[in-house]
């Protein structure tokens, strides 16, 4: 009888994949990410996405920020929420210890929430060890394994430890094997897209970020955020006691104000605030009357704030304000728009990403100076929808050729401006529709398109190569 043992072990797992496998549902996805589902909106977007093409999305991310209220309110997304791994072990033990629960746990829930997912994508980096994870159960369950490539994770972890170290070359295999493995795959950049496919052989479809909307704010919204802002943070307040230090009311703005700048920051190594804040400090040094006072609200949370902020305090800065703060959901998006420029100092590990940020300040329609690197034009185009710098004395005169003679006579201003109009053109959804949904629906049928690609657009869009062949025989 013992001997029988082992032949219905075999038996049930294989009639459970069996089961599994006839059970895939066409309109039901997984997504995870290994990250804070508050801080990671490309993967909201495609949660998003998938819904309003009439997907059932079982989504699964790290608790952390607050929830996104367009997800919460979606009858198509179920949330399943992972809790940060905590332990009071010491430092070593813990190394040993957290890839193991955090897989037995991510195995779990994964073989709950994804049952009967047609496909499950996932976000890269984090690597380790979701990647593995989701291959064992896209594998078990005969599901399509999607990756959505943001960088590598090796190139991340190379930033605090030497390039040779174990982990970093476990986590560079662990992409190469798993990222071949895939079914299909998408990246954030056309240069990643030539990398995956040059060193590896992956073929990945270019994703750009994108505008999810258009984010405005009338002159009694923006003054009533600064009022808000100003209980909290005194750069903000007026000279009386209804106004601020932008807004005479809810319906004036101030004739001689300051120009505010925001930037928005994790706080971490691959951002070298030291950059800003030593164009902000020549500005301050080289300040006349044909220049405005600057007023720069850097947003974020990470580990290291508290060095800048100490920093910050040791310029004695007179006609520079800087202040660094952390926002509801809904007043980011509104300080953004209220906001006269944005500046990006992210700088990609791996040369081949770019700052979500920006998307953002563009879709609010302000103008970014942005810290160069390799595929950076991709999205910021030099004095066309922003500038491009190397250092800080580059910045210090960027915001000095922006800002001579402001508000009035900053016609390089609003030159950036119509050029981020231009930007906003191409939404996300419009864009994701004709490069992703493809991919989730390989049945698709040019017919439901409708009439939303139209002839001019079908060199500006990465359309799939069978959609293309259709829509050149059918549209032009």
């Amino acid at each position: 009888m013992i001997e029988l043992i082992p032949a219905l072990v075999i038996l049930v797992i294989t009639f459970f994949i069996l089961y599994a496998r006839n059970s895939l549902q066409k309109n039901r996805v997984g997504v995870i990410v290994l990250g804070d589902i508050g801080r990671s909106p490309r993967m909201r977007e495609h949660c998003l996405s998938l819904a309003r093409e009439g997907f059932q999305v079982q989504y699964i991310a790290t608790r952390g920020s607050e929830i996104h209220e367009n997800l919460l309110n979606n009858k198509r997304i179920d949330i399943k929420l992972l809790s940060p791994f905590t332990s009071s072990l010491p430092r070593y033990l813990t190394i040993l210890v957290k890839p193991i629960v955090q897989t037995a746990t991510l195995l779990v829930q994964c073989l709950y929430e994804f049952w009967g997912c047609r496909a499950v994508l996932m976000q890269n980096p984090p690597t380790i060890p979701v990647i593995g994870v989701v291959w064992f159960v896209c594998r078990v369950y005969g599901s399509k394994m999607i990756i959505d490539w943001h960088n590598y994770g090796y190139t991340i972890l190379a930033l605090g430890l030497p390039e040779n170290h174990i982990l970093v070359k476990v986590a560079q295999t662990l992409e190469y094997i798993f990222g071949k493995l895939a079914n299909d795959n998408f990246c954030v950049t056309s240069a990643m897209s030539r990398d995956l496919n040059d060193k590896w052989g992956i073929k990945a479809y270019s994703l750009h970020d994108r505008p999810t909307e258009i984010t405005a704010c009338d002159s009694k919204a923006k003054h009533r955020l600064f009022r808000e802002l100003s209980s909290e943070y005194d750069v903000f307040k007026g000279d009386t006691e209804n106004s601020t230090a932008f807004t005479v009311s809810p319906t004036e703005d101030r004739t001689r104000r300051p120009v505010l700048i925001v930037s928005s920051t994790s706080w971490t190594a691959d951002e070298d605030f030291g950059v800003l804040l030593t164009a902000l400090a020549k500005y301050d040094t080289e300040w006349s009357t044909d220049f405005p006072d600057i007023i720069c609200a850097i947003t974020g949370k990470g580990p290291l704030r508290s060095h800048y902020e100490t920093e910050v305090e040791k310029l004695a800065l007179k006609h520079v304000k800087i202040v660094t703060l952390w926002l509801k959901p809904e007043q980011y998006p509104l300080l953004l728009s209220s906001a006269d420029l944005g500046v990006s100092l992210h700088y990609s590990s791996s040369g081949l990403d770019l700052p979500m940020k920006v998307v953002d300040m563009y879709a609010a329609g302000i103008p970014v100076c942005a810290r160069n690197f390799k595929c950076l034009n991709e999205l910021v185009r030099h004095g066309k929808n922003g500038c491009v710098f190397d250092d800080s004395d580059q910045l210090y005169r960027q915001l000095t050729t922006l800002f001579k003679s402001f508000p009035n006579g900053s016609k390089n201003l609003s030159i950036l401006r119509e050029g981020v109009k231009h930007f906003q053109s191409l939404p996300w959804h419009y864009h994701w529709k004709s490069v992703a949904l493809p991919v989730f629906n390989p049945d698709l049928q040019l017919e439901d398109y409708g009439d939303e690609i139209g002839p001019n657009d079908i060199g500006m869009l990465n359309l799939s190569p069978r959609l293309l062949s259709k829509l050149k025989q059918n549209k032009i």
